[in-house]
């Protein structure tokens, strides 16, 4: 999935960037507990060199002849994770990391790719400086049968210091050497997190921002040892 995101073309990205399509925008409701393992759960690390989420973002113009604009990229994640019992996920945090924020569709241009980083990173959106990271903790797992994905997670996604819960589809795996999580692609309003930024110079920033979970999670160095 990763790969994929990676390797998608300028056009591509923004004809996924649209708000209409399969993608669904998630509801968000008031933050939840933390969701809490039984007894004898296994603990994994998330492993910070793989996980990833994937971001997509667009735009439109008040002058209607022109097309939508969009990109994106990916923002790695710091630290995490997960505890699982009798190969069922049942709680987990992560932590993203805005540092490390990237556009990857201006890979080929380093001024642009610059410009639109800086101005992403800003009080206009993520606010990074003063909202470094991100965080997700689970609130709440439970198993699918039939379709694409196994497992609906809920969870708390404190985003520019505004906790809400959000709920999302995707494939859980567990082994005895990792846990994988990769997430349907769903969309989040970003002004349920404060980001209000209209746009400039004729552009209309739209309210959906689509995500994508890659998280890859080890046994704990404290797990590993028994």
């Amino acid at each position: 999935m990763k790969k994929l995101f990676l390797g998608l073309a300028v056009v591509s990205a923004i004809t996924l960037t649209s708000c209409g399509g399969k993608t669904e925008t998630k509801e968000t409701t008031e933050a939840k507990e933390g969701a809490t393992a039984t007894e004898g759960a296994v603990d994994y690390s998330v492993d910070t060199t793989t996980s990833v989420v994937n971001w997509k973002g667009g735009k439109t113009f008040d002058d209607i002849k022109k097309p939508e604009e969009g990109h994106y990229g990916d923002v790695k994640l710091k630290e995490g994770s997960v505890k699982v019992n009798n190969g069922v996920l049942e709680s987990g945090k992560f932590v993203a990391d805005f540092a490390s924020f990237e556009s990857k569709d201006l890979d080929g241009d380093k001024d642009s790719k610059g410009k639109l980083e800086g101005h992403l990173k800003s009080a206009d959106f993520l606010d990074v400086e003063k909202y470094p990271t991100a965080t997700f903790e689970i609130t709440g797992v439970k198993a699918l049968e039939g379709g694409d994905y196994n497992t609906e997670i809920s969870g708390n996604l404190d985003f520019r210091g505004t906790p809400k819960n959000i709920t999302f589809k995707a494939n859980v795996t567990v082994g005895a050497d990792n846990v994988t999580i990769k997430s349907e692609e769903f969309g989040i309003n970003r002004k349920d997190f404060g980001i209000t930024f209209p746009g400039a110079g004729g552009s209309i920033i739209k309210d959906e921002v689509l995500l994508q979970v890659d998280l890859t999670a080890k046994p704990s160095t404290t797990e590993a040892a028994k």
